[in-house]
């Protein structure tokens, strides 16, 4: 099972758009643990295992007993061959391999964990819940901001001393920052097997690879690798330092999906980014912007509906969509043909939603297309960071203002008079003043947001804005996205109000499990994003009479009243 690890809130920002929604969108509440493991049981205690006795435990010498396999696992690991639910064929050792996915930050990074995740599993790996019982770990890294790139660090030290017989692989976006890192005197060194920093990602998901990785958890130490890593991509190797310049001719990277593990699946369609934010090192790790082929986006978009009730469209920078090569068009075109090619079979059943934009893409072209959309539903989150002009200046951000936001909101009221407004919002950042605090705080009044994701700025080494000289104190800058958010906290019990006032039934999408938010309770939202919270026991009956309900297939809800999470509702039974 993935294991999706969140940077909390006071200690992150917003990158180019997307990268920096770990904790920002709708896959994260604010109750997500931040521990490498979150969903490992409190009272199970995991056990060091001494250097003594590890040969013990290692799979390339312990061939007595099915190491590591579930108790599901649906065969003897030593019989014939079988091709079984997972898919995928034996290895040489004749059964299967397990494998766990640890994952952190964006929905990019979820998107292409669940990418290699498949092709393990359709290699012959077979996933296992705790990443201490695989025998090989993808570490998919970020690196928004210092402590993103710690967590990663400290996952490697875990995991090696949990599975020390497991082959560790490390990629993402803080792969080469973490493989060049030098602990302090005395402190283990976070190592890997395998590093494939992100430009290589897709190389594991090629069969050479899979194959050369698998051969290391039962190679003997000291063996020399399978004669077919010769062939091989890098994948299996530390690569070189690059820069960021040398990327600009890469291709879109080959990773696709035919299934996810989320309720609302992330359909990519554009990585990298060239608009190099004073804050940001994003542009550093991923690259300049490259745009995936329409066809592909077309195809991976109808497969995922007939899923799922909810799409989300993701990218690092969806601005930049089409830049490097014009036949893609722009985001706009590629949303157009999204809505001719599946708008009749999908309009009323499905709902696609935009992960983030910047203010300047409201244009109106953008805002044409969106008012006649049949799928895409009415909520925007924008990529805000700030309301004065100085501040987004600093920021590297000057390309837009708060108004040109105001003046798209204007363009959409009449085709969406009731719409969820969010927006990701950076205090703190240096120079900034108490009066631009204040200018910030009257725009989020004057404006129909609906919720927002404060940070407070954190340094990021590597980025222009870490060197800049007037930094401003850890409390205050706490105390000013308190300030904010107390703001924005009023804009949303307000909007849960007037849902519950004025909506006589919603349409809801299952966001998360029993408990996510509220015991008891199941975690849900309608066309415009409102939180909203089902009892189990009426989503469970609901179930039982229509298969896929709340997932694959919206329920239909009446809201009660507000909580402080949101907006309480019951099922509306069908006939």
């Amino acid at each position: 099972m993935e294991k999706d690890v969140v940077t909390p809130g006071t200690e992150t920002q917003e990158a180019s758009q997307d990268c920096a929604q770990a904790v920002s969108q709708e896959d994260c509440a604010p109750d997500v643990a931040t521990a490498v493991f979150p969903d490992q049981p409190q009272d199970v205690q995991s056990q060091d295992v001494q250097p003594d006795d590890q040969a013990a435990i290692r799979p390339d010498v312990r061939q007595d007993i099915p190491w590591g396999l579930p108790p599901e696992f649906p065969i003897d690991p030593f019989a014939g061959d079988f091709t079984g639910q997972c898919g995928g064929r034996f290895t040489s050792e004749g059964r299967k391999w397990t494998f766990a996915c640890v994952t952190f930050g964006c929905k990019v990074n979820q998107y292409e964990t669940q990418a290699i995740r498949e092709a393990w599993t359709a290699a012959g790996g077979w996933e296992v819940d705790n990443p201490a019982q695989a025998e090989l770990i993808l570490v998919n890294s970020c690196a928004i901001t210092g402590k993103a790139e710690r967590d990663a660090r400290n996952a490697l030290v875990r995991l090696r001393r949990e599975a020390c017989w497991a082959v560790l692989v490390l990629t993402g976006c803080a792969a080469r920052l973490v493989a060049g890192f030098v602990p302090r005197k005395d402190a283990q060194k976070p190592e890997a097997d395998c590093i494939v920093v992100q430009e290589e990602k897709q190389a594991l998901c090629d069969p050479l690879v899979i194959e050369d990785l698998v051969h290391r958890i039962y190679r003997p130490e000291g063996a020399e690798s399978s004669p077919s890593s010769a062939s091989a991509p890098s994948a299996a190797q530390q690569v070189p330092a690059a820069h960021w310049k040398d990327l600009r001719d890469r291709a879109y990277p080959d990773l696709r999906i035919t299934t996810y593990r989320r309720v609302r699946p992330v359909l990519k369609v554009q990585d990298g980014c060239s608009h190099r934010c004073t804050y940001c090192i994003v542009p550093s790790t991923r690259g300049p912007h490259v745009s995936r082929d329409p066809a592909a986006v077309l195809a991976e978009a109808d497969r995922l509906l007939e899923q799922h009730a909810e799409l989300m469209i993701s990218g690092v920078n969806l601005g930049q969509y089409g830049r490097d090569n014009p036949s893609c068009g722009s985001f706009w075109t590629l949303l157009d043909r999204l809505e001719d090619a599946l708008g009749l079979k999908y309009a009323g059943r499905r709902r696609l939603r935009i992960s983030s934009l910047e203010p300047s893409q409201l244009t109106e072209e953008g805002c044409r297309i969106l008012s006649r959309s049949q799928l895409v539903a009415p909520h925007l989150h924008i990529s805000l960071q700030h309301a004065s002009r100085a501040v987004l200046r600093r920021m590297g951000r000057g390309h837009y203002t708060a108004e040109t936001l105001t003046e798209a909101l204007y363009r959409l009221k009449d085709a969406w008079p009731d719409m969820g407004l969010g927006a990701d919002i950076l205090v703190g950042f240096p120079g900034e003043t108490w009066e631009d605090i204040d200018i910030l705080c009257r725009f989020i009044e004057n404006t129909p947001f609906t919720y927002a994701h404060v940070f407070p700025y954190s340094r990021r080494p590597g980025t222009p804005a870490a060197s800049f000289s007037d930094q401003i104190p850890r409390r205050e800058k706490a105390e000013r996205a308190a300030r904010v958010r107390s703001v924005v906290a009023q804009k949303a019990r307000a909007f849960w109000k007037r849902r519950v006032q004025d909506e006589p039934d919603l349409f809801l999408a299952a966001d998360a499990g029993e408990g996510h938010i509220l015991k008891g309770y199941i975690h849900a939202v309608d066309a415009c994003y409102t939180p909203c919270f089902i009892p189990c026991e009426e989503l469970e009956a609901a179930q039982e009479r229509v298969e896929g309900a709340g997932h694959s297939e919206f329920v239909r809800a009446r809201p009660v009243q507000t909580c402080s999470h949101g907006v309480v509702v019951e099922l509306v039974p069908t006939r």
